[in-house]
């Protein structure tokens, strides 16, 4: 777009002046024979929704043409002549294609013609370079109301609401059901496995509304497709703080995700709000009984709670483990010792000897070595937590079949393992495999809620 100048001005009012009498000329040809239908008028319904061309223009303009391409919607889109406004408008753009008012008195011509699409594909580009832009963006927002698109329409609206009182009182009005609207395509692109686009409306949404409801149902649901518990915990408790809070579903997830991204003291309080709720329920107390697990994972020392994180364990994070975990072995007096040659140095010496002289853990009895880089088994395993109960009084009847026997062979083990509640069944039991920390974590709790 060049600059306004008096000679540029002068050679853009003759082109533009020789454009109209082209557009004169043929109409008067065409006169000679039968008369023209009448082309489309103007709907006076319209009127708040058209400014002069030239509003809020925010680049530097020929000025001449900028005044003629103002005349013609006044004295042209205005007076009803919608066709003679377009004209000009293509006669401004014949002088210069890129005119952008002249884009837009064609827009708004087209809107007054009932081309809804044209008039919005005519601004969207100019909205795109000229951000604010009044006269532009009104038109892109009734078009967009017109054909039904609110979320388009309260996007407009809401960018010119601080300069245009009516923009203002339509942003009102849509705000509503364009959040309704964005909302539903958040759903529509989780439901088609679109999780990028189900993030670029969120953010919309976020934008536009971040405390309403759809926008946090919608965030909860989000983070959750994204795996991304700390959102979806965000978005939870933004839930519970408003209507929802009676959500005994929407509350059980907060334990849940409490616990999940380390935060088990609000994790309990959840889950014994609940159990208070529903004291017939007993799932209800082995949540508060598994929050208050975890509580006690978090409280210990570093090095101990990354064990529960390891993959694999040796027998030496399993005998440390125990120590920690288990009620009772940290404080128990030993009367009889027993020696493995194999920890002395070892920086965990302290834990593996309570753990192997109280015989929950059995040490090689030829060499007396316990080899604690190794491997511990799941059979291994499941044997430390059954003595642990064996060891009870009274005894959990999942271990009345092994009595007495405190080195039951692996299928007992892991058949008494699954009454136990370990493992969901005794063909899952894996004697050979190893065991995650996790995995050894749960089991120990377990074990420590059959205890009298």
């Amino acid at each position: 777009m060049r600059p306004a100048g008096r000679g540029g001005g002068l050679l853009a009012a003759a082109a533009m002046a020789a454009a109209l009498a082209m557009a004169s000329l043929a109409g008067g040809c065409a006169s000679s024979g039968p008369p023209a239908p009448a082309g489309p008028r103007l709907d006076r319904e319209l009127l708040p929704y058209l400014l002069p061309p030239s509003s809020g223009f925010p680049a530097t303009a020929d000025a001449e043409l900028l005044r003629r391409v103002d005349a013609a919607f006044q004295s042209e889109l205005l007076d009803g002549d919608v066709a003679g406004a377009e004209a000009a408008a293509e006669a401004a753009l014949a002088v210069e294609a890129s005119f952008a008012p002249a884009d837009v008195l064609r827009a708004q011509a087209r809107l007054a013609a009932g081309d809804l699409a044209g008039a919005r594909e005519g601004v969207e580009p100019l909205i795109a370079r000229y951000p604010g832009y009044s006269a532009a963006e009104l038109i892109a927002a009734h078009a967009a109301e017109l054909a039904g698109d609110a979320a388009a329409a309260y996007a407009s609206y809401r960018r010119i609401q601080s300069a245009l009182p009516l923009a203002l009182e339509k942003a009102g009005e849509l705000h509503a059901p364009a959040v309704a609207a964005v909302a539903a395509k958040v759903s529509e692109a989780l439901a088609r496995s679109r999780l990028d686009e189900a993030r670029e409306r969120l953010a919309t949404l976020t934008e536009w509304a971040p405390q309403d409801l759809a926008t946090l149902e919608a965030s909860m649901a989000v983070a959750r497709a994204g795996g991304d518990a700390r959102a979806e915990l965000q978005a939870v408790r933004g839930l519970l703080a408003s209507a929802r809070s009676g959500d005994e579903a929407l509350l059980e997830r907060r334990g849940e995700l409490e616990l999940e991204v380390g935060q088990p003291s609000a994790a309990i309080e959840v889950f014994e709000a609940l159990a208070r709720r529903h004291p017939d329920e007993p799932h209800r107390a082995e949540q508060v009984e598994l929050a208050k697990f975890r509580w006690r994972v978090a409280n210990l020392p570093g090095d101990v709670r990354r064990l529960v994180e390891a993959p694999e364990l040796s027998r030496a994070d399993f005998a440390v483990l125990l120590y920690w975990l288990v009620p009772g072995v940290r404080a128990s007096v030993v009367s009889e010792a027993h020696i493995a040659t194999d920890i002395l140095d070892h920086p965990r010496r302290q834990e593996i000897m309570r753990v192997v002289n109280l015989q929950l853990i059995d040490v090689d009895e030829t060499l007396r070595r316990f080899n604690p880089d190794g491997r511990v088994h799941r059979a291994q395993a499941l044997r430390a937590l059954l003595r642990v109960l064996q060891r009870a009084q009274p005894q959990p009847s999942c271990v009345a079949p092994i009595a007495g026997n405190p080195s039951p062979s692996r299928e007992a083990a892991c058949s008494a393992g699954a009454a136990c509640g370990f493992l969901p069944e005794a063909a899952d039991c894996l004697p050979e495999a190893g065991i995650s920390g996790a995995e050894a974590a749960d089991w120990i709790r377990r074990a420590a809620a059959l205890l009298p």
